[in-house]
């Protein structure tokens, strides 16, 4: 289960810091088949997570953001609301790469948590976020690049997740505190949340917390069970470099996206205004604009659905207007995912695509502008659609058969053309060997050519742009890796004819033999074809017989992962871990359908399973599974279901979707209502419409099945999957005499990935341990030298 804005991070990377450093070749010859140490992969230094990648205007430099998983500590849910500094940046530096001689350095040094970098429109600064000053605050920093100096601009608390410069390049866009509040005094109010219809009655020396839902007037009008809290009240800041003046443009107001018009006469920018429906994620936005000489504030449309970031809209290139595309859950189900024109005069935006039928699985992308401002695209479904601004219907410009367009380039609010607008670069997923790719795309015609495609994964960073482009030039820098290699930056022109490796940041991987994946294919009992990513371990021999241990997560498609480093993103569950000590892991596509998401998972792994076996690479008697969150609740699915697993993983994981519906935060919400209701739990309902649903797919009633050994990962703090769901396995478990330990880490909230590195190795150690002992039948003791 997936918290909003979840980010998977684990990073790592051994160039010395502020001294360049010329890329080593890589020694193949020197690899050796010998288990990773876990240490080596906690080790691992990785791009930011929803950090930007950016080149320069000239095409000389390229900045991006490094994670070192080690500077990690133990994350607090509330931290940033009293520093600013979000949890993905802690042990984060900003470096750089000159793009004609792959020379390196860090821009930051490793002081502080250091994120969000952007060049200037003129390319004379990079402005980034930092709490480098020891104040414990985040705030707006300045690289010069003619003097190589770092200057903090001003003390204002920022709360900020980007940066946005205005065109004359002496002034960013950000958000920071109201003035007068106290950081240190900020906390989550139960009283604010939507789950209060009435501020509580406070008696001194009392320590309760009211949480009310009046009726009114005797109704049920005040149905609400919001997933999170979208109250956020910050000032949307300009702040001059140069003079450090702060201009407060609009105060305490939630903003999530906000973006200056081309001339900088504007900033458009998104709010939420509430959830559509109880036990929905579809938010309802606010889009409106101030304008900079009057701070005059404007609403251009209202209660919009877009997806949770709100980030679906962009300005023309004569400051005129704002496209915007309709997007999220509900959007999917029961809209057409249209994209409207808005004017700044108060007019009624105007729908320019008018499409047929229900929206595709919805993008969080923003349509893109033509130079002329005459016409926009986007992404739909399969295809790239364009419009006429003058229009109402879109037209299909280009599909690649058996192909997804992942990403188009753009540069600002603009379509990236390296040819005047005659053409442009795309980002594409082979659906059928799940591959990326980059195509060209003629503009006029809608003809595709191939111009990269070899075995690698292009989008596997977690950030929201994978290409930088150079404006008005002809190179691009975007991310790459494969199975056997983690990322690293690329460079080259639009013909992909020499891509260039810019990057090196994990040397120390370069002396393993990692195992190979490969694509397999099966069929479920129903009868639909699936596939999956087989990882063999490193040496693999052909006919030798390995155990076998299923990553599972209901829902994906991890066929998708074929050409992920492990399989898996990061670090903590990275699978080379396993296959460099003789195991192979299977990645299956999992589909799942409404009310029978359990018994889906069953037809559909079990299966692939037994291909792996047919095959001759798996041993029947040693499989194991293992699963986080959804993919704990996936896991504990299968073991009622089949006795033939030996060993089982559940980290943060749930048996029991009543229970988990009914989990509440300190501030009242109640985000396991729209997983279940409308989520991946997929009950379609309340637990008082489909109660037998909830029964039948909720693991916990049938843990008198298990005969597998269970060994359960939970976060004591897991604000996402709460601990006391963890406990709820492991005491039934432990009633009905199984086989199970409970790993229960103090201080951690859900996911891994944020742990300390503490926690973060005894977790990897144990996990060997685990299958080791079940699947290889080594000793316990193995917990301490895992091999």
């Amino acid at each position: 289960m997936k918290a909003q804005n979840s980010c998977l991070r684990v990073t790592a990377c051994l160039l010395v810091s502020l001294v360049f450093a010329v890329l080593p070749a890589v020694n193949i010859s020197a690899q050796q088949s010998v288990p990773l140490r876990p240490e080596d992969l906690l080790d691992l230094r990785e791009f930011g997570t929803l950090g930007p990648v950016e080149i320069s205007f000239d095409g000389r430099s390229v900045i991006y953001e490094v994670h070192e998983n080690r500077k990690s500590a133990i994350w607090d849910p509330s931290e940033y609301l009293t520093t600013g500094v979000p949890p993905y940046a802690k042990g984060q530096d900003i470096w750089l790469v000159k793009a004609q001689t792959h020379e390196t350095r860090s821009l930051t040094g490793s002081k502080g948590a250091n994120w969000s970098p952007k060049w200037s429109p003129d390319g004379r600064y990079v402005a980034f976020l930092s709490d480098r000053d020891d104040s414990d605050q985040a705030k707006l920093w300045v690289w010069e690049r003619a003097t190589d100096v770092l200057k903090k601009i001003s003390d204002i608390s920022v709360r900020a997740g980007t940066i946005e410069w205005m065109p004359g390049s002496d002034q960013v866009l950000l958000l920071s505190l109201p003035e007068g509040i106290d950081p240190h005094a900020i906390h989550a109010d139960p009283a604010k949340s939507p789950a209060n219809s009435q501020a509580p009655i406070e008696t001194t020396g009392s320590t309760v917390l009211l949480y009310t839902n009046h009726l009114l007037g005797g109704q049920k009008s005040n149905i609400t069970s919001d997933p999170w809290s979208l109250e956020n009240k910050l000032d949307l800041v300009l702040l001059n470099i140069r003079t450090a003046e702060v201009k407060r443009l609009v105060r305490t107001k939630t903003i999530s996206q906000y973006l200056p018009s081309p001339d900088g006469s504007y900033v458009a920018f998104t709010s939420p205004k509430r959830f559509e429906k109880p036990g929905s994620q579809q938010i309802l936005w606010d889009l409106s604009v101030v304008a900079l000489s009057t701070e005059k504030l404007s609403l251009v449309a209202s209660q919009v659905r877009f997806g949770p970031q709100g980030a679906s809209f962009s300005w023309s290139p004569d400051s005129k207007h704002l496209a915007y595309l309709s997007g999220g859950p509900l959007e999917s189900e029961v809209g057409s995912g249209d994209c409207f024109l808005a004017d700044l005069n108060g007019s009624v935006a105007r729908n320019i695509t008018n499409f047929p039928g229900t929206a595709p699985r919805y993008k969080q992308r923003p349509p893109l502008w033509n130079a002329t401002g005459k016409s926009v695209y986007m992404i739909r479904g399969d295809s790239i659609w364009t419009a006429d601004v003058l229009g109402s219907k879109g037209r299909q410009l280009a599909r690649i058969p058996g192909h997804r367009i992942a990403e188009l380039v753009s540069q600002g609010n603009f379509l990236w053309s390296p040819d005047g607008g005659q053409s442009t670069v795309i980002l594409t997923f082979d659906q059928e060997a799940r591959q990326s790719g980059f195509y060209k795309v003629e503009l006029r015609g809608g003809e595709t050519a191939r111009l990269l495609e070899k075995g690698q994964c292009y989008t596997c960073v977690n950030t929201n742009d994978h290409v930088s482009a150079v404006p008005n030039g002809s190179e691009l820098v975007y991310f790459s890796q494969d199975s056997q290699h983690y990322d690293d930056l690329w460079i080259s022109d639009f013909t992909f004819r020499s891509p260039q490796r810019l990057t090196h940041i994990n040397p120390a991987l370069d002396r393993y033999e990692f195992g190979k994946a490969r694509l397999v294919e099966w069929r479920s009992l129903d009868g639909v074809p699936l596939q999956g990513s087989l990882l063999l371990p490193s040496g693999y021999e052909e006919g030798k017989r390995y155990p076998l241990v299923v990553w599972v997560y209901g829902g994906a498609s991890g066929s998708d992962r074929v050409n992920n480093f492990g399989v898996e993103y990061g670090a903590v569950n990275n699978f080379q871990l396993l296959a460099t000590r003789g195991y192979a892991v299977l990645f299956p596509d999992a589909p799942q359908h409404p009310g029978t998401p359990m018994a889906d998972l069953a037809k559909a792994v079990l299966p692939g399973v037994d291909k792996v076996i047919e095959m001759g690479i798996a041993d029947p008697d040693r499989l194991g599974v293992i699963g986080h969150s959804y993919g704990g609740y996936s896991a504990l699915s299968l073991i009622v279901q089949t006795k033939r697993f030996k060993a089982a993983i559940v980290e943060d994981g749930t048996a029991d979707l009543i229970a988990a519906y009914g989990q509440m935060g300190k501030n009242g919400t109640a985000f396991g209502t729209s997983l279940a209701e409308q989520g991946q739990e997929l009950m379609g309902g309340t637990p008082w419409e489909y109660r037998n649903r909830y029964i039948e797919n909720s693991p916990v009633f049938f843990f008198d099945r298990i005969e597998t050994p269970v060994l359960i990962v939970h976060g004591a703090s897991d604000a996402t999957i709460a601990a006391f769901l963890g406990d709820e396995i492991f005491v039934g478990l432990r009633r009905l005499g199984q086989e199970v330990d409970y790993a229960k880490y103090e201080g951690e909230d859900h996911s891994p990935t944020y742990w300390s590195y503490a926690n973060q190795l005894d977790l990897c150690n144990r996990v060997i341990a685990w299958f080791n002992e079940h699947l290889k039948k080594q000793p316990t003791n193995a917990l301490a030298l895992p091999q």
